[in-house]
């Protein structure tokens, strides 16, 4: 039950970082950064990393 606890967290801190990276803020894409340390990056950089190895 904890790990799924954990998983929807760390999806729902994913989410977040998403939404802050689409802002013009700084700030926001500072905690944006923080976030995706924490959480291992977010989908939408894992979708750019696997195009630059293409």
């Amino acid at each position: 039950m904890a790990e799924n606890f954990f998983d929807k967290a760390k999806e729902a801190a994913k989410n977040v970082s998403d939404k802050l990276k689409d802002t013009d803020n700084e700030k926001a894409k500072q905690a944006s950064e923080q976030i995706d340390k924490f959480t291992g990056g977010s989908d939408n950089d894992k979708k750019e990393e696997n195009k630059d190895e293409r």
